[in-house]
């Protein structure tokens, strides 16, 4: 549903074949290795589904148009990313963070799976460079937000391999 188990499914792909000390490695001190990354992604997620249920409760409807959210890919727009969803070290190894992604994945699962797709389409909340999604489009955000991120850790690779 929304692409999101096949775009995840690249990225755990990716990082599965990464050696776990070479997850560490950053390619200069300002920038993320890609186990920061992965963390990155955990808490994107996780702030997306507090975000989602928070916009429910508050029961405010409101119509948005469909934004072109394949365009989150291309990583010569930069966005800096809010404080709340860097990295902070919380990840000590790829494991553990793969079992943080697991757990985010299964609550945006649940909660997917627990609404009506009208709730969804009806619910918006902004989003700093596509302005206002509704809650389907947040979802469908989350798959395209991993795969950016997909191509990040490819140029970590890339760069710390060099």
């Amino acid at each position: 549903m929304y692409g999101l188990e096949e775009k995840r499914e690249e990225v755990l792909n990716f990082i599965h074949s990464i050696p776990e000390e070479e997850t560490v490695k950053k390619p200069d001190s300002e920038s993320w290795s890609m186990l920061e990354i992965l963390e990155h992604l955990y808490l994107m997620e996780k702030v997306i589904i507090q975000q989602i249920n928070q916009s429910i409760k508050k029961g405010e409807v409101k119509k948005t148009s469909s934004k072109p959210l394949h365009k989150t890919k291309n990583r010569t727009y930069k966005v800096q990313a809010p404080e709340s969803v860097r990295p902070n070290g919380r990840f000590t190894s790829t494991q553990e963070a793969l079992e943080g992604l697991e757990h985010t994945r299964e609550a945006t699962l649940f909660l997917i799976h627990n609404k009506d797709r009208q709730t969804l389409r009806s619910h918006t909340y902004p989003h700093p460079a596509f302005g206002d999604l509704d809650l389907e489009q947040w979802v469908e955000f989350i798959g395209w937000h991993e795969l950016r991120h997909l191509d990040q850790m490819k140029e970590v690779k890339r760069l710390v391999d060099n």
